[in-house]
C-alpha cells in the first residue's frame, strides 16, 4: 500500500514565543476535529456524525467537489485517531497523530493510506499524487491554527 506522511509542529513560530498547546489541549482539539471538521479543514464543507461509540463515531463529510464520504473514525487516546474511510475509491485510511520533536514540542502528523485503485490512479494519472498531497499538506497549517487558537 501507498502511504504519505506530512509532519509538522504544534506552534507558531511566528509568535514571539511561539504559542504551544499541551498534549491534553491537542487531543482534545483532535476530537473536535473529528467532529466537526469544516472548521479546520479547507476542503471539507460539512459533516454528519451518524453514530457515536465509547471509541469514536462514524461520519459522513462532504467534499468541497460535493463527494460524501462516510469514515469510522477510531479514538487511540491520547495520542492517535484513525480514519477508516468506507466508501472512498481512493484513500482506505488516514491517520491523525500526536508525537513530539526533538525538543520534546508537540507535533502533529497526518498520515494517508491509499486503496488499491488509489494506487493504480497514483500510477496512471500523474497529476493525481500531486494534487492529493498539496490537498493533505495545506490543510496541515488550518489545522494547527485551528487546534491553538481553541477554532
Amino acid at each position: 500500500m501507498t502511504t504519505l506522511s506530512w509532519t509538522v509542529p504544534m506552534y507558531l513560530p511566528e509568535t514571539p514565543s511561539g504559542i504551544q498547546v499541551n498534549n491534553e489541549e491537542l487531543w482534545h482539539a483532535m476530537v473536535h476535529k473529528a467532529q466537526d471538521p469544516a472548521k479546520y479543514v479547507p476542503y471539507i464543507t460539512g459533516c454528519e456524525v451518524l453514530e457515536e461509540y465509547e471509541d469514536g463515531l462514524l461520519r459522513e463529510i462532504t467534499y468541497a467537489d460535493g463527494r460524501k464520504v462516510r469514515e469510522r473514525v477510531v479514538y487511540e487516546p491520547p495520542t492517535r485517531m484513525t480514519f477508516q474511510a468506507h466508501n472512498d475509491p481512493d484513500i482506505a485510511e488516514i491517520v491523525n497523530e500526536i508525537g513530539t520533536d526533538g525538543d520534546g514540542r508537540p507535533t502533529f502528523t497526518l498520515r494517508l493510506t491509499l486503496t488499491g485503485d488509489g494506487q493504480l490512479k497514483g500510477q496512471r494519472d500523474p497529476e493525481f499524487l500531486p494534487h492529493l498531497s498539496k490537498t493533505f499538506a495545506g490543510s496541515l497549517l488550518p489545522i494547527v491554527h485551528g487546534a491553538i487558537n481553541g477554532t
